[in-house]
């Protein structure tokens, strides 16, 4: 097919003896994120030979598998490619006229195939086609794998009229079947074969599919074969193809790309099928800009992108990602959360870090966001203008609580890196609560324990922070599994809160025994040395009555008896001391174990109030020893702050010194802006706590553990900002 050759499509609006021919072109010389379209012929470019090789293969078996990585192309092939060479005829044997049913497996395969066909039905049943045909049209799909035959049957096909079914994003069929319905998924699946292997009506099959998912086939009896008779995996472009896929659409709205550009890109055009995208992408961002500058003097110039656009928009690395990052800073801080949340429930991480879109309704992302559907329309449209296409369906098609959102495309989940760090996020807390539930579970049938130190104050950190709900976790589960999650997280809090309660008594006890038992003591040895000196005060005087001639002779004797008795009623004295003493100290030993848990606690839970409270009886941490440093990341905010990566740290004086028996510190950081308040680090990386951000603060709170017993744990803190502007 000629390179920008016009497309002339017939639908079926006005039934199947009606053909209206569209003679839509492109708008816009790049398309951006999403897939060019059928229409959009006139500016596809560099994909000539590939499309000539799907309509050989199209025509030889009627079922054609295109395969290939994310991001290669393989829609956009089909679409702008390959339909629009059939509607223009190239596929001679068959003919120029061609119905085109498209659609994607989605939530219900059946469903979306019926709502596919009912613009097919002739326009005399329109009322019908508005209420009742999709029961119907299901109906007879449903009643075997001939039953779309059976169904064009009853229509009434035109003669010399093929019908090309496209199923694109084939393997969302695979999530269907696994987390759907399996039996609709195996009856689509062989409707599809039968409907391709049949001769009595010109029906076509082309699937697009992720190449990783090639394996999962062999769980459908037959495709594996069908497949292997027809598949086309979709080459990378070479460099000439990729110079004309740049050059072309400019030149066809009259426009040019500077040569010094155009090395550019071809020279970082990688292997990664999601330089593809990326290009696109870039290209609409630089034409955009273009077309935003005064237009040229000179009667004639055309508009040019340049190398100065190409920097400004951050060129193939992070175009995307900025962009993203700037839609994001458009939004108020309530919508910033929602589209977080609605990012999240949009992607899926499989086994292998494969991550994947995951089409949810509106009305889900809602409930899972806690607000209202209305309170969503504004994020979804703001990433779905066509200058962005972040989120689909596209503009144009009304939005409503049953509206099926989806990642524009699935680059955005590899390239987008706020959207990365949020999959992550959403991993881990996934990870977490299907081990809590499982854990649950096994705990209801009495083959686990409740939850103890660290797990317990995991996934109390995990429930402080993400704050999880019954919407969120039906993801994942009944909503009973999460109410028996919860419901065994709270019985294993109060289970380690009474036996926490229950040490502390039992040790309150035992201290209060030791004492008494001290005192006790105490109290005998002073009775003893007071009765001895009575008795030696006795046997004196006894002497001195009857030994009065002696008395001068003794006196030296009794003087020494005196003076043991003195000296053992000093002992007994210091000996009450002491045991009052050890009393206090005891008392406050036992005060300091109760607080001990809570500053733990407050730390935990990231309670700002207590946690300055208990940081004012502790002097600043600046006579310890603790200092910062931060170093300048090669990307900015959405806002267009630099980013930094800053560290917290004791200092070696200080870890020789007063904090040298430490085995853990938790840094606390009171600020709005971070997800994470609290850091933890231990000796192994000299107690260091990292994280990246655009400022620092002027007071951070470090909680100091240590591992001498009698040696409670201590609340500081430093101005970390005066610490980084030291260095």
């Amino acid at each position: 097919m000629p390179a920008g050759s016009t497309n002339a499509s017939a639908t079926w609006s006005g039934g199947f003896g009606a053909d209206a021919v569209s003679t839509d072109f492109s708008l816009a010389p790049y398309p951006g994120l999403r897939p060019f379209r059928a229409e959009e012929a006139d500016i596809y470019f560099g994909r000539e030979t590939q499309t000539d090789a799907l309509l050989d293969r199209l025509a030889r078996t009627r079922f054609l598998a295109v395969v290939g990585p994310s991001g290669c192309g393989k829609s956009s092939l089909v679409r702008a490619g390959m339909i629009a060479s059939l509607q223009t005829g190239f596929m001679a044997a068959a003919g120029a006229d061609w119905r085109i049913a498209d659609l994607r497996p989605g939530d219900r395969p059946m469903a979306r195939l019926a709502r596919a066909l009912r613009q097919f039905i002739p326009s005399a049943t329109a009322e019908l086609a508005a209420t009742e045909a999709l029961p119907l049209i299901e109906a007879t799909l449903r009643r075997g794998p001939l039953g779309l035959v059976e169904w064009l049957r009853d229509v009434g096909l035109p003669p010399a009229t093929n019908l090309l079914l496209l199923v694109d994003q084939f393997e969302e069929i695979f999530r269907y079947r696994e987390k759907g319905d399996r039996d609709e998924a195996d009856a689509f699946v062989a409707l599809l074969l039968a409907s391709a292997a049949q001769r009595d009506l010109p029906i076509y099959i082309v699937i697009t599919m992720r190449s990783d998912f090639l394996g999962d086939c062999a769980l459908f009896s037959g495709l594996p074969e069908a497949i292997n008779d027809s598949q086309y995996l979709t080459p990378r472009l070479t460099r000439e193809q990729c110079r004309l896929a740049i050059t072309g659409p400019a030149k066809v709205f009259g426009g040019t790309v500077e040569p010094a550009l155009v090395n550019r890109l071809l020279n970082d055009f990688g292997p990664d099928p999601d330089q593809l995208p990326l290009l696109q992408h870039a290209l609409m961002r630089m034409w955009d800009r273009a077309g935003r500058r005064p237009h040229p003097a000179a009667p004639g110039d055309s508009a040019a992108i340049g190398l100065a656009d190409y920097e400004n928009t951050g060129g193939l690395t992070r175009a995307m990602s900025d962009h993203a990052d700037e839609v994001l800073a458009e939004l108020a801080p309530p919508q910033r959360a929602i589209a977080e949340v609605m990012f999240r429930r949009l992607t899926e991480r499989g086994v292998g870090r494969r991550d994947t879109r995951a089409p949810a309704r509106l009305s889900d992302v809602a409930a899972v966001a806690g607000v209202a559907v209305d309170s969503v329309y504004p994020v979804v449209e703001a990433f779905r203008r066509p200058d962005r296409s972040f989120v689909t369906p596209p503009v144009g098609i009304a939005l409503g609580p049953d509206t099926l959102l989806d990642i524009g495309h699935e680059s955005l989940i590899r390239q987008w890196r706020s959207l990365g760090e949020w999959v992550d996020r959403e991993t881990r807390s996934a990870a977490l609560y299907q081990r809590l539930a499982l854990t649950a579970r096994l705990w209801v049938a009495n083959d686990a324990a409740l939850w103890r130190n660290p797990d317990l104050e995991r996934a109390l950190k995990w429930q402080q922070e993400e704050r999880p709900s019954a919407a969120w976790a039906a993801r994942y589960g009944s909503v009973g599994d999460f109410e028996q999650a919860i419901a065994f997280l709270q019985r294993s809090e109060a289970s380690w809160r009474d036996e926490q309660q229950g040490t502390l008594e039992a040790t309150r006890r035992q201290r209060e025994q030791e004492i008494a038992l001290q005192t006790q003591a105490a109290a005998q040895q002073k009775l003893r040395a007071e009765n001895e000196a009575l008795r030696s005060r006795k046997r004196f005087l006894s002497a001195l009555a009857v030994l009065l001639p002696l008395a001068i002779g003794a006196a030296a004797w009794a003087a020494w008896q005196m003076s043991v008795a003195v000296e053992q009623a000093r002992i007994a004295a210091a000996a009450t001391q002491r045991a009052e003493h050890e009393a206090n100290r005891v008392r406050t030993l036992l005060d300091r174990l109760t607080n001990s848990e809570a500053i733990k606690r407050a730390f935990l839970a990231e309670d700002a109030e207590a946690i300055s409270r208990y940081a004012a009886a502790t002097p600043s941490g600046d006579g310890i020893g603790f200092g910062a440093r931060g170093a300048t990341l090669d990307w900015k905010t959405g806002a267009g702050k630099n980013l930094y990566q800053y560290e917290l740290y004791p200092l070696p004086t200080a870890l020789r010194g007063p904090l040298r028996s430490a085995t853990r510190m938790s840094y606390f950081m009171n600020h709005p802006s971070f997800d994470q308040k609290v850091i933890n680090a231990g000796p192994g990386n000299g107690f260091t706590g990292i994280y990246t951000g655009w400022g620092c603060l002027s007071k951070v709170y470090v909680l100091v553990e240590y591992a001498d017993a009698d040696r409670l744990p201590e609340v500081y803190w430093y101005d970390m900002c005066a610490k980084v502007a030291e260095r």
